[in-house]
């Protein structure tokens, strides 16, 4: 006696599409609410090459109100500034996604917060070589806690802590030029160390929080301030950025990096209208998130993270 086979149902092959298009919408709408919430940036998503095979470049990262910049040749690493403190450490996480796990260099430009509150917990993250950093009473010093965290980290991880002088030295195919001004002030912004990146025929000034007396030295000392591009000093405000100064950097490109909404008022029309007249392009990290240039050596490539 046979037994009643039920007919198996056909599957309709559209049903399995709409699931698999219904499941991509729905990851979509959470990728798009967790970066609206800022949980997650948009820059961690997106593959990047590893530093290594990325050639020379020479990153301005978003940190808000602050400064930090990442450069890279020859899959060597120099950080110039930290931004500050933050405690979902996007810096760290910034530099370990482009799969660095070491600093030949670090380089704190001053000992303002904004510019090396995030160090100590960089020094506890990754291998560092060594750090660089202006020699300053630690009685004018007014960052006093990030600054003794920096020099606690250091000492933890048996990284040497070099008084920055004006001179020079490569970082894979890099050249770093220093700048120290002589005058030791009161205002620290004026005692920013003041670096000089090169690769081939391009180049790139790194200003920190340099003011006008700063730049003035600067004018003064020969020291070599043509550039493709410019880090623009103290985030864009009215006091940096002279009409005299950018006449002799001469720059095609210049960065200013400065958070939404900041209680400075920076970038300054004044400083942006200065700009406007030397500069092909002028960036925002505000507005354009972080800024990545890449070096062949004879051109430069710009890359905007927004």
């Amino acid at each position: 006696m046979s037994r009643f086979k039920p007919k198996k149902r056909k599957r309709k092959a559209g049903r399995g599409i709409r699931y698999l298009l219904l499941g991509a919408l729905l990851c979509a709408a959470v990728l798009a609410v967790l970066i609206k919430l800022d949980i997650i940036s948009p820059s961690l998503i997106l593959k990047r090459p590893a530093a290594a095979d990325a050639g020379t470049t020479v990153r301005f990262i978003d940190v808000g109100q602050g400064d930090c910049t990442l450069a890279v040749s020859e899959g060597k690493a120099l950080l110039i500034d930290s931004g500050e403190t933050d405690e979902r450490d996007r810096v760290i996480a910034y530099i370990k996604s482009l799969g660095l796990k070491r600093l030949e260099c670090i380089v704190v430009t001053h000992p303002h917060s904004d510019h090396m509150g995030e160090m100590a917990d960089i020094i506890d993250s990754l291998e560092v070589g060594r750090i660089i950093m202006p020699e300053i009473p630690r009685e004018k010093i007014t960052a006093g806690y990030s600054y003794d965290r920096l020099l606690k980290a250091a000492d933890r991880k048996n990284v040497p802590v070099e008084a920055a002088e004006s001179g020079s030295f490569t970082v894979g195919e890099l050249e770093v030029g220093l700048f120290v001004p002589l005058a030791q002030t009161d205002d620290l912004n004026d005692c920013s160390v003041i670096t000089k990146l090169t690769h081939g025929s391009n180049s790139f000034l790194i200003m920190a929080d340099c003011g006008s007396a700063e730049e003035q030295e600067l004018l003064q000392s020969g020291f070599d301030l043509k550039s493709d591009v410019l880090r623009v000093g103290h985030h864009g405000s009215s006091s940096s950025s002279s009409e005299q100064f950018l006449e002799a950097v001469r720059p095609a490109y210049a960065v200013i990096s400065c958070g939404a909404g900041n209680d400075y008022g920076h970038p300054s029309e004044k400083a942006l209208k200065r700009l406007k007249a030397f500069a092909r392009e002028t960036y925002i990290t505000r507005d354009s998130g972080t800024v990545t240039f890449v070096s062949d050596g004879g051109g430069i490539t710009v890359i905007c993270e927004k």
